[in-house]
C-alpha cells in the first residue's frame, strides 16, 4: 500500500490527466487571465503553472517568452500546491527553501513569487496561478484578493474543460454504441466524425469520410433538398428529412435523417443521425411486386378459365369431326367409280383435321399448366417427382424457347422424390428455365443449347440448368442474389427473381449454387434433400 502522501500524489496526477490539458496549444482565455494578474499584481511575469510528475507545464505565459516548462525539482509551484491559500515569497535569496534554487541564483533570477493553487472540485491541487518579479517585493490585501479571484476564474475554465470533455465523451460513446448512422459536422457541413454504422452503410471507414462534404455524399438530384435542409438546420436548430446516400459500391442508401445543431463554446456542430431505411424500402416494393405477381397469377387463372370452356367444345367438335370423316372415307371407298382426286382431297381434310386437334390439344395443356401454375396451391412440403416437375414448366416455356435454343434434357431414370413444395419448386424451375432464355437471346448470333439435367447426389437430389449465353461478370456474381440486384435496363426486371428462388430453395431445405463463364454460359445447380423433413421446414416455408 503507498503511504498517504505518495497515494494523494498518484490520485492527483490521474486528476490532471483527466483534464487532457498538458501540451496543449495555448488559448486566450488561459492568456487572458495571465495577463491581467500580472497588471493588478505590478509584476512582469505571470503563469498558469500545472505540476507533471517530472515537471511543471506552462499553459499560460506572459514575461518568459520561448519557455514552456521547467524541471519539477527546482519550482516553486512543487511547494505552492501543498499551500491551502497564497503562498507568497517577498525575497527569495533569504528564504531557506529557495536560497540556493537555480532559478534565484541563476537566469532568470527569480526574487519575487506568489503562487494560488488550483484545485478540482475534488480538493486535488493541480497547480497554481503565481506571478514572478525580479525584485523583492510584497502583495497588497487587493492584490492578494484579485490574484486568487483569478484563479477561481482557472478553476472554472478547467471544470468547463472537463465537462466538454466528457460530453464529447459520452456523445463518442453514444455514437459507437448507436444501431444508426451517425455523423458530426462542422458548420461548414464537413464530417468531422463517424460512427461504425455509417461507415459499414456507405462502404467507406471513418478517415475516409473525415473532411468529406455531407451533401457531396448524396447523388446529384438529391443534393438540393439536402443543401436547403442543411441552410435549416443552422437557422432553427433541428431538421428533419428522408435522404438517399452514395455508398462507395454505387449503391443508393435510403436514410430517415433527424438532425440537430450543437453549440459547445464558440463552435457549432451540426449531429446528424440516420435510420437506416433501405431494406424497409426493399420490403415494401417487394410486397408490391408480390401484389402484383399475385393479381397477374389470378388474371391468368380467371383468362384460362375462359378459355377451358370453348377450347373443350372445339376438341370435342374436332375429334367428331375426325372421327365422322373417316366413317365418310370407309363408305365412299366402297362407291364404284369414285374419283381418285376426292380420294386425295379427303387425305388432305384428315391431315388438316389431325394437326387441328394437335393445335387445339396443345391450347388445352397449356390452359391447364397456367391454372395449375397460377392456381395458389398449398404450401406443405410433400414428395414431388422433380422429372415431372420439369417437363411441365419447360412446356410452359416451350413458345420462347423453341426460338432461341435447342433443349437436351438428361434425366436420371428412378430419380426419387424430393420433399418440397412442388408449386414453389416450379416456380423456381420457371425462373431459372426464363433467365437462361433471356440469357441466350441477347447473344443470338450463334444456335444456343439449354441443358436440363437432373442426378442423385447422396442424400440429395441435384438439378442443372445450363445456358450458353454470355455469362456472369465475375464482380457481378457476388451480388446476383441479392434483392433488387439486375443487370437489365430499367424496366426489364426487378432483381428480385432470383433472391426469391434462392429463398424458396433455402426454407425448402435445399442449396441454390452458380458457376458461369463469360462469354461461355452459365450453371444454376439446386440440391433438394430426399424423403420427408421435418415440419419445421414446413412452417418456415409458410411464414
Amino acid at each position: 500500500m503507498l503511504p498517504p502522501g505518495l497515494l494523494y500524489e498518484e490520485q492527483r496526477l490521474q486528476a490532471l490527466q483527466r483534464y487532457d490539458i498538458l501540451d496543449t496549444p495555448p488559448e486566450s482565455e488561459y492568456d487572458d487571465l495571465v495577463q491581467l494578474a500580472a497588471r493588478l499584481c505590478e509584476v512582469p511575469m505571470a503563469l498558469i503553472s500545472l505540476v507533471d510528475r517530472e515537471r511543471q507545464w506552462f499553459k499560460a505565459n506572459v514575461g518568459l517568452p520561448g519557455v514552456t516548462e521547467t524541471e519539477r525539482c527546482i519550482s516553486f509551484c512543487t511547494f505552492a500546491i501543498e499551500q491551502e491559500e497564497l503562498l507568497v515569497v517577498e525575497d527569495a535569496t533569504k528564504d531557506a527553501r529557495f536560497a540556493s534554487n537555480p532559478l534565484v541564483t541563476g537566469g532568470p533570477f527569480i526574487r519575487f513569487y506568489a503562487g494560488a493553487p488550483i484545485r478540482t472540485e475534488e480538493g486535488f491541487t493541480l497547480g497554481t496561478l503565481c506571478v514572478i518579479d525580479l525584485e523583492p517585493r510584497a502583495l497588497s490585501e487587493d492584490q492578494r484578493r484579485s490574484l486568487l479571484a483569478l484563479k477561481r476564474q482557472v478553476e472554472l475554465l478547467l471544470r468547463l474543460r472537463l465537462q466538454v470533455k466528457q460530453t464529447q465523451e459520452r456523445d463518442r460513446q453514444l455514437m459507437e454504441s448507436s444501431g444508426d448512422a451517425v455523423f458530426l459536422l462542422d458548420e461548414a457541413g464537413r464530417v468531422v466524425e463517424s460512427n461504425p454504422v455509417a461507415a459499414r452503410l456507405l462502404g467507406r471507414d471513418a478517415p475516409a469520410l473525415l473532411g468529406t462534404s455531407f451533401e457531396e455524399l448524396a447523388p446529384e438530384s438529391e443534393r438540393e433538398p439536402l443543401r436547403r435542409a442543411l441552410h435549416t438546420l443552422r437557422s432553427r436548430g433541428t431538421v428533419r428529412l428522408e435522404q438517399g446516400l452514395w455508398s462507395a459500391q454505387g449503391e443508393r442508401v435510403v436514410l430517415d435523417i433527424a438532425a440537430t445543431l450543437q453549440e459547445v463554446g464558440s463552435s457549432r456542430r451540426l449531429l446528424v443521425v440516420g435510420h437506416d431505411l433501405t431494406e424497409k424500402r426493399r420490403l415494401e416494393q417487394q410486397s408490391i411486386q408480390n401484389d402484383r405477381l399475385a393479381s397477374v397469377g389470378a388474371l391468368a387463372a380467371g383468362i384460362a378459365h375462359e378459355i377451358n370452356n370453348p377450347i373443350a367444345y372445339v376438341l370435342s367438335n374436332v375429334s367428331y369431326l375426325q372421327g365422322w370423316l373417316e366413317e365418310l372415307e370407309r363408305s365412299l371407298a366402297a362407291v364404284p367409280g369414285f374419283p381418285a382426286h376426292l380420294a386425295d382431297v379427303l387425305v388432305e381434310a384428315k391431315e388438316v383435321l389431325s394437326e387441328s386437334l394437335d393445335g387445339c390439344t396443345r391450347i388445352r395443356d397449356i390452359v391447364r399448366d397456367m391454372r395449375s401454375f397460377s392456381h395458389a396451391s398449398d404450401e406443405a412440403l410433400a414428395p414431388v417427382d422433380v422429372n415431372a416437375s420439369l417437363d411441365f414448366v419447360l412446356r410452359m416455356a416451350w413458345s420462347e424457347l423453341k426460338r432461341t435454343a435447342t433443349l437436351e434434357k438428361d434425366y436420371a431414370q428412378e430419380l426419387p422424390a424430393v420433399f418440397a413444395s412442388e408449386s414453389r419448386l416450379g416456380q423456381v424451375f420457371l425462373n431459372l428455365i426464363i433467365n437462361a432464355i433471356q440469357a441466350m437471346q441477347s447473344s443470338a448470333s450463334r444456335r444456343h443449347i439449354l441443358r436440363v439435367r437432373t442426378v442423385r447426389e447422396g442424400e440429395h437430389v441435384r438439378i442443372d440448368v445450363s445456358d450458353t449465353g454470355h455469362g456472369i461478370a465475375p464482380e457481378v456474381l457476388p451480388h446476383i442474389f441479392d434483392p433488387f440486384f439486375t443487370t437489365k435496363p430499367a424496366g426489364s426486371g426487378t432483381g428480385l427473381g432470383l433472391s426469391i428462388s434462392h429463398s424458396l430453395v433455402r426454407k425448402m431445405g435445399g442449396e441454390l449454387r452458380v458457376r458461369s463463364a463469360q462469354g461461355q454460359g452459365t450453371t444454376f445447380s439446386l440440391l433438394l434433400p430426399m424423403g420427408e423433413r421435418t415440419l419445421e421446414s414446413s412452417s418456415a416455408l409458410v411464414s
